[in-house]
């Protein structure tokens, strides 16, 4: 790895330092007395670790609030700093790539896309990344020198300890591709790579739909159907990293012999056979749709504007969706659904489905959870990915999860 120069990293496994950072960003202005009040902290412990992070540029000072009850002197106000540091995140897909470079809040300041042919070799793709990156790196050294990580995502199966590419079914050539050490080798950053879905789900959690809600499933429906799972604000993962790989899961001889959906089930044996944009759209040019779409959100508009074999379409694509949440549900118990993607990520769909979880026999947890469309759209893996490295500074705090697990992260810092 390349760790020339005078770059270091800022260990902050202190929780203390996140949960400043976090309360900070969330109330705009603060002061450091009202840091100490919220979270329970000395005035002493206080005004050394926001010494610490505004000499690191995390924090500014940005003048004088009101002045006390008693008529003291004004405090000074502090601002969270998302300029002090960059992300790179990076959405690997079929046919093209997308890169973007954002602040610590994730708000972009560059973004590129690469185009290839699908089964185009990892070679090829990374080297593609790989020219971006190095562009914007000549452009703006700063983007660079002061990134606090690389995050990517992709379909498949990913070690995410080890950055390894474990199954890739829509990526075949690229099982046992280290994501991480290919980055780290190359760039000199830290590299965080997941399964797209996975991804995504970290983005809405922080940034999307679904904001630091603590147990919450992102059911994504696209060239599949994929869940994201959190549990106490932590992205569960599983012992192989499969977790949420439900497209793989059988339809069974009911529901494939029920005759509820003549539309959309055939003769598939799997659930990503089935609750797929491809076949949405299959379907409604087979059965002789009005409009040539291209996606299958246009199949919502279709059946918006009361097109026959649109609505067919949709109603059964809702009650598909709504079983598997109803799956999910008395499962996990989730207080949140957030539906992604084309068709299943509009705000009709998430209705239609919200209204027939409520019709589940185990009534408590249907009632109970809502669910609602993403918010992040077509930039969710790409955000997401940009979550994965933000995570560990954003995520809710320690005493809102309870949890005892020490904090394991780093920010990048210069020495100069």
């Amino acid at each position: 790895m390349n760790t020339s120069g005078k770059r270091q990293r800022m260990n902050v496994n202190e929780p203390n330092e996140f949960r400043i950072l976090r309360v900070v960003r969330d109330y705009s202005t603060i002061s450091r007395v009202e840091l100490a009040q919220i979270l329970g902290l000395s005035k002493t412990t206080v005004s050394w670790l926001v010494g610490r992070l505004l000499r690191h540029g995390y924090l500014k000072n940005v003048g004088a609030g009101s002045s006390t009850v008693k008529g003291g002197r004004k405090r000074q106000l502090l601002r969270f700093n998302p300029s002090a540091r960059y992300v790179i995140g990076v959405d690997i897909k079929l046919r093209s790539t997308q890169m973007a470079i954002t602040d610590l809040n994730a708000a972009m300041e560059q973004r590129t896309s690469i185009e290839y042919p699908i089964g185009s070799s990892p070679d090829v793709v990374l080297g593609g990344i790989t020219k971006g990156l190095r562009q914007w790196r000549t452009m703006k050294p700063e983007y660079f020198s002061k990134a606090v990580g690389i995050g990517i995502g992709m379909p498949g199966v990913i070690d995410e300890e080890k950055g390894v590419v474990r199954v890739a079914d829509a990526l075949k050539s690229w099982r046992e591709v280290n994501l991480k050490r290919f980055f780290e080798d190359e760039f000199g950053l830290p590299t965080f790579a997941e399964n797209d879905v996975k991804a995504m789900t970290v983005g809405e959690f922080l940034f999307g739909a679904s904001r630091y809600i603590p147990n919450q499933v992102c059911l994504f429906v696209g060239d599949g159907v994929g869940a994201g799972i959190v549990v106490e604000g932590r992205l569960m993962r599983g012992v192989t990293s499969s977790a949420g790989e439900i497209g793989f899961n059988e339809l069974g001889h009911t529901l494939k012999s029920s005759g509820d959906f003549p539309l959309l089930i055939s003769d598939q044996e799997d659930l990503g056979g089935v609750v797929s944009d491809h076949r949405f759209i299959e379907v409604y040019q087979r059965h002789g749709g009005q409009r040539k779409i291209s996606d299958a959100a246009e199949i919502v508009d279709a059946a918006t504007a009361g097109e026959a074999i649109a609505m067919k379409i949709v109603d059964e694509a809702a009650s598909l969706i709504s079983m598997v949440s109803i799956q999910l549900i008395n499962l996990l118990n989730p207080e949140t659904i957030v539906l992604a993607g084309k068709l299943a990520g509009s705000p009709k769909v998430a209705a239609l489905v919200q209204d027939r979880v409520r019709f589940d026999v185990l009534s408590a947890p249907a009632e109970a959870v809502q669910i609602v469309p993403a918010k992040l759209g077509s930039d969710g893996v790409l955000l997401g990915a940009v979550g994965l490295v933000l995570y560990d500074l954003f995520k809710p705090s320690r005493t809102q999860q309870n949890r005892r697990q020490p904090i394991q992260a780093s920010l990048l810092i210069d020495d100069n």
